[in-house]
């Protein structure tokens, strides 16, 4: 990115698999291979993310060649966070809590989800908690 650092984000799974399902959020391509952007996991985000990409039932939506071709788009262009980060519990929904926990880690400006639990958050450490909607009007 022209002078400055890219805008760090994490981006909760659901997003993710909404983005490769629908038309709806294809600009966030543009997000995940921008300069502007980079996008913040952790070792275990990405096995989640594996595990969910894996499963039988989302083959009507997208073929295994694009999740795998998404998975590799996302180990080249992610960062991926050295240590895992202690979660601790701060949302309604304790699950969520790791997204909350990355986003600290890794200073993130913003966290991208459409869970009702965090959005109502507003906010968490340094970074703003957004709707995809939001992300895409704003920032791309």
């Amino acid at each position: 990115m022209k002078g400055g650092k890219p805008l760090k984000l994490v981006v909760d799974i659901n997003v993710l698999i909404s983005w490769l399902i629908g038309k709806k959020l294809a600009r966030m391509d543009a997000a995940l291979s921008s300069e502007r952007f980079m996008l913040v996991m952790s070792a275990s985000y990405l096995e989640e993310l594996e595990d969910v990409l894996a499963r039988p039932h989302l083959r009507k939506y997208f073929t295994l060649e694009r999740a795998e071709e998404a998975m590799m788009l996302l180990r080249d262009t992610a960062l991926i966070l050295e240590r895992e980060p202690s979660v601790k519990p701060i949302c309604r929904d304790p699950k969520d809590d790791y997204l909350l926990a990355i986003a600290k880690a890794a200073k993130a400006g913003l966290l991208v989800t459409g869970d009702k639990d965090l959005l109502v958050l507003k906010s968490y450490s340094k970074a703003e908690i957004i709707t995809p909607g939001k992300f895409i009007k704003e920032y791309l």
